[in-house]
């Protein structure tokens, strides 16, 4: 980032003479008002986006210019970097992708910064360059592209399996119960129970409410006990009660999932993996133990990096991306995350995350 723009500070307010400082500026600059409408962009801004004036942008609204919206950008891959800031007050950092005025696209990184009169000055760099960051980006629009589809598939399964339990009652009712009317029941019950539980992993993660650490992290266990059947590993559950917490069921199901399949990803057949949930103070606490390989002194600090797979992963499917997602989490939650590991002795993750109740 270019020297100045480090010096900001959060809450002064720039007239329209002295946002020049900006004209040259390596970086695209651009003012946005409350109302979303472009006060000032710089000339790397104009060059970059295809326009030829100041005057072509002035006045219009951000989302027109650079993302060819008709509305305000939102969601988990395109956050509002006004609407963030008028939640916190604070200076926040976004990764989007803009649009020349031909089309073409390409993915940046906004810092924005509040001014005193309630706009926000936004300082983008592209970061096509920047191979870890433009690939996470990349990967966040795909992994938002598949909840998208799964939520779109579980809604529709939903109902032919209502008609289906509907028309199984009706013929209860003609003909009695009797054993194999029972079992279509049951099935048609544990089908939509999968379907509930899904429609919970993905739903928006931004939505808060009071958590039951212990039942989310079981009806999580339950959803992978096929997966771990499948590659012959055994789950030892050991669940005590553990508080509530405030926040997103998807964020915790999230966790629980990526530890327990990186856990069995890395496990032999036969193996087994323990998961627990305590209490530990203020602290809701899930650990989730392998007896894998282990890891090794000099990768620990790099398992939680973006796309890193590491040496016991290495016969592995996947991105890579697992372990980032859960210590993304956890951050978000203010939580903490621990390993213990030993080479030949398996590892531990210990998730403990700040109770609310």
């Amino acid at each position: 980032m270019s020297k100045g723009a480090t010096d900001l500070t959060q809450h002064i307010f720039f007239s329209m003479e002295h946002f020049s400082i900006f004209d040259d500026f390596e970086e695209e600059v651009v003012v946005i008002d409350q109302n979303y409408k472009i006060v000032y962009a710089n000339n790397k801004y104009l060059e970059d986006l295809g326009y030829t004036s100041l005057e072509e942008v002035l006045g219009m609204p951000c989302y027109k210019v650079s993302h060819q919206r008709e509305e305000p950008c939102d969601g988990e891959c395109h956050p509002c970097p006004l609407r963030e800031i008028e939640k916190t007050g604070r200076a926040v950092n976004v990764i989007h992708t803009h649009y020349t005025h031909t089309g073409s696209e390409f993915p940046v990184e906004i810092c924005a910064f509040p001014l005193k009169n309630g706009s926000i000055l936004q300082i983008i760099k592209s970061i096509k360059s920047d191979k870890e960051k433009y690939y996470l980006f990349s990967m966040s629009q795909r992994l938002s592209s598949i909840s998208h589809l799964a939520l779109g598939v579980a809604h529709q399964i939903s109902t032919p399996l209502n008609i289906i339990y509907t028309y199984v009652q009706m013929l209860e009712k003609k003909y009695g119960t009797n054993e194999d009317i029972e079992k279509i029941k049951e099935a048609i019950l544990v089908c939509k129970d999968y379907v509930s539980r899904l429609l919970l992993m993905v739903r928006n993660s931004k939505e808060r409410s009071l958590i039951d650490v212990k039942k989310a992290v079981q009806d999580s266990v339950e959803l992978i006990e096929v997966y771990a059947k499948e590659k012959g590993v055994r789950i030892e559950g050991y669940f005590e009660d553990c508080g509530f917490l405030l926040g997103s069921e998807a964020d915790i199901r999230h966790i629980v999932t990526n530890l327990l399949i990186n856990a069995i990803d890395v496990s032999e057949k036969g193996k087994k993996v323990v998961i627990k949930t305590y209490k530990e103070k203020n602290y809701a606490v899930i650990s989730v133990e392998d007896e894998g390989p282990g890891i090794e002194h000099e990768e620990i600090h790099k398992i939680f990096l973006p796309f890193y797979k590491g040496k016991r992963s290495k016969e592995r499917e996947g991105c890579g991306l697992g372990l980032s997602i859960v210590s993304s989490i956890v951050k978000d939650l203010e939580g903490i995350i621990e390993v213990q590991t030993a080479l030949g002795e398996g590892s531990k993750f210990i998730v403990k995350l700040p109770l609310n109740v």
